[in-house]
């Protein structure tokens, strides 16, 4: 049964709330889940990103609370910060953080976490007003770190504005992402040892990346790391999110993530589901295609914020036939939802 499997959890809520069966039926709805990306630049150059690295946004300007207040304000989960560029380097990042707050959002924060300084929380205390700030982690040493940023000063500086700010007596609560790679199961205790070191955090969200599926004997060594890593990290205090691809790893069954190909992507995408918004108002569904200047993306764009809105946009409904290589634009969380519209429309792809 499909209710027995770990995504379930991440269709269920959109399932419930209506959004997918407008996707299935291609209607207008507005948005489930509105991510804004307000980052004007990046101080990394991360390997597995797909944005362009000398997208730099100048004369930005603030559509991110035109967005905020436009919306009902019904749902607290509906809107939060993230990007292709780093969100911390907008210069309107304590106003839209103010907005959220202000309309009582449970906003979170994705951020690379090198600007996380007292300095800039210092100039923008509403970032503490968010319901938390989740940090990527890119490495467990230095030179993982700089395998993976191309910076040669990002472990140090995020670790020790890390282990700053879990000392502030006014903060958010913290959490951490951190992608697994099939090598780095024999280092999950590093894990443990990094969250020691910096504090402590409220929230782990441990991914997979891996393209291919296990032998048996693969399949059982992934589970029983696992396993030991989860009685571990219970007396930490910490909370661990695993996905449902690595909670299929602790079961002991096959570990992959749910793809699309190319041909299984609807000409509409699923804006009812959610949208990203750039730093420039462009809209897209693929979140992956909101990357500043990144080369095809902007085939992706369904409207423009500018002197409009969301709602205004949307209910245009354009179409985009997909190509090969579209997929590219799409993160886990599409491919998800666009399996499970092609799994349930009454026109199936192929």
């Amino acid at each position: 049964m499909l209710q027995n499997t770990p995504y379930w959890r991440t269709l269920q809520p959109v399932i419930e709330s209506g959004a997918m069966e407008s996707a299935i039926n291609g209607e207008y709805r507005y948005p489930y889940r509105i991510n804004i990306y307000p980052g004007t630049s990046c101080m990394f150059s991360c390997l597995f990103c797909g944005r362009n690295y000398d997208a730099v946004v100048k004369n930005s300007k603030n559509i991110f609370s035109q967005i905020i207040q436009q919306d009902d304000g019904k749902d607290p989960d509906r809107i939060h910060i993230s990007g292709g560029l780093e969100p911390l380097t907008s210069p309107y990042i304590n106003t839209i953080c103010k907005d959220l707050s202000d309309g009582g959002y449970k906003a979170r924060m994705i951020t690379n976490g090198f600007l996380l300084n007292e300095k800039v929380l210092g100039k923008n205390p509403y970032i503490n007003s968010l319901d938390h700030i989740r940090v990527s982690l890119y490495g467990l040493d230095e030179s993982e770190y700089l395998a993976t940023t191309k910076h040669k000063k990002g472990w140090s500086v995020v670790k020790d504005n890390l282990t700053k700010y879990t000392k502030r007596s006014e903060r958010t609560k913290l959490y951490l992402n951190y992608v697994l790679l099939p090598e780095n199961f024999v280092k999950l205790d590093r894990i443990l040892n990094y969250i020691e070191d910096i504090g402590g955090i409220d929230n782990l969200s441990l991914r997979e990346d891996f393209t291919f599926q296990y032998e048996i004997d693969t399949r059982n060594k992934v589970r029983d790391a696992l396993l030991l890593f989860d009685e571990k990290v219970k007396k930490m205090n910490t909370t661990v999110d695993y996905g449902y691809a690595l909670q299929d790893a602790m079961a002991g069954r096959d570990s992959h993530l749910l793809k699309v190909s190319w041909k299984e992507i609807y000409p509409g995408q699923s804006p009812q589901i959610k949208v990203c918004v750039d730093p420039n108002g462009n809209i897209y569904s693929h979140m992956e295609a909101g990357f500043v200047d990144r080369p095809g993306a902007l085939r992706h764009c369904l409207g423009n914020v500018t002197g409009s809105s969301i709602e205004q946009e949307l209910k245009k409904q354009i179409k985009i036939d997909p190509r090969p290589g579209d997929t590219q634009y799409m993160d886990a969380y599409n491919h998800l939802m666009s399996w499970w519209i092609n799994k349930n429309s009454p026109v199936k792809k192929s």
